[in-house]
């Protein structure tokens, strides 16, 4: 999608509406090869160019020569859908006589691709296998996406090779220790922005590198330089910029990258949206959970704290109280005790009484 990338043609913004961008048909402006309705048209229009710029492309993937082939549209090279990307099929046939079957997609959206990948790839295995035929009949399939986004590999620790900037992965099924079960399912991811770098190293990047860096910078005028390079090296860039060239003076085509454009734009505001409403929900809902249980917080230590202080002050005035009836106690048994001995002296407990300064009953 052309709005994500880092490159100095216009954007949509810089138009008044979809007449005004599609104007651009005439003024030799390049399409963008990653709006997928331009990356399938550029490779399977009729013409001398897209043939050759075809099986360029579909032998760089699949590394391996490729004798004859033929295309199995399913979907019209130029239409517009609103698109979550559009494919082909190619069935083809190597130059040692085995038989294969490709689909090529440019996908633009990012989720959990990988299993998409590996539906599409049994899917195109299944179509292709007549019921009642023998397993040996069942034909290589690869499925083979070009990727402007990152994907996020998931599980285990990456090699040597996986560490590289390479935009491309290859994936087949094997056993844990490497072995190949019988390369049947293949898949061939294109991340894009993993290209930058690779201009450095044109003479040793592989084939489908160099397409890489083709279909991210094609129609970047900043790069036209480091694309002169690429397509003097090699015949099926040469004409897929040919192509390109070809498919980039057709009306119809900058109408369906305006409205692709305008859908991916509305898409990611809708995400961007989503994401600002749902962080503002979780702050305002941890806020008054944190109130809450900040607010429970404060009666519980409040509690803990009043009964502790409760009982401290009980105890202080327990003490003092103790103390003072004490010591009320101990002068009234010292008050009976004086008037004990002025009876011992002849004298009457009334007389005894009112001496110490008690009550009469304490003596009788």
């Amino acid at each position: 999608m052309s709005f994500g990338d880092k490159n100095v043609r216009k954007g949509v913004r810089s138009f008044a509406d979809g007449k005004e961008y599609a104007a651009q048909a005439g003024t030799g402006a390049l399409l963008n090869p990653r709006v997928d309705t331009t990356f399938k048209a550029m490779l399977t229009r009729n013409t001398s160019e897209a043939k050759v710029a075809l099986k360029s492309f579909l032998e760089a993937a699949t590394e391996r020569k490729i004798a004859k082939w033929e295309l199995r549209p399913n979907d019209l090279p130029v239409s517009f859908v609103g698109q979550r990307g559009v494919s082909c099929d190619i069935s083809c046939e190597f130059d040692d006589g085995l038989a294969a079957d490709i689909e090529m997609q440019a996908f633009n959206q990012e989720y959990d691709y990988g299993k998409r990948a590996e539906y599409q790839v049994s899917r195109l295995e299944a179509t292709y296998l007549k019921r009642g035929e023998s397993w040996e009949k069942a034909p290589v399939v690869y499925q083979i996406s070009i990727l402007n986004f990152i994907y996020d590999f998931k599980g285990g620790a990456k090699s040597d090779e996986e560490k590289r900037p390479s935009p491309v992965s290859r994936f087949a099924m094997r056993t844990k220790d490497g072995k190949c079960l019988s390369n049947t399912l293949n898949i061939v991811f294109v991340e894009l922005p993993k290209v930058y770098g690779l201009e450095e190293s044109l003479d040793t990047n592989t084939a489908l590198e160099n397409w890489a860096i083709f279909l991210k910078d094609a129609d970047n005028p900043d790069k036209k330089d480091i694309i002169d390079k690429l397509t003097c090296k090699e015949k099926g860039l040469m004409e897929a910029q040919k192509s390109l060239s070809s498919v980039s003076t057709d009306m119809d085509l900058w109408w369906a990258e305006y409205r692709q454009e305008i859908y991916e734009r509305d898409r990611i505001s809708s995400i961007e949206a989503a994401t600002k409403k749902g962080l503002a929900k979780g702050y305002e809902e941890g806020l008054s959970k944190g109130m809450k249980e900040g607010i429970s917080k404060g009666i519980t230590e409040g509690i803990s704290k009043g009964m502790k202080e409760g009982i401290s002050k009980g105890i202080k005035e327990g003490i003092s109280k103790g103390m003072k009836e004490g010591r009320s106690e101990g002068i009234k048994e010292k008050a009976i005790s004086l008037a004990k001995k002025y009876m011992s002296m002849g004298h009457s407990a009334k007389e005894a009484a009112e001496f110490a300064e008690i009550d009469e009953s304490l003596l009788l």
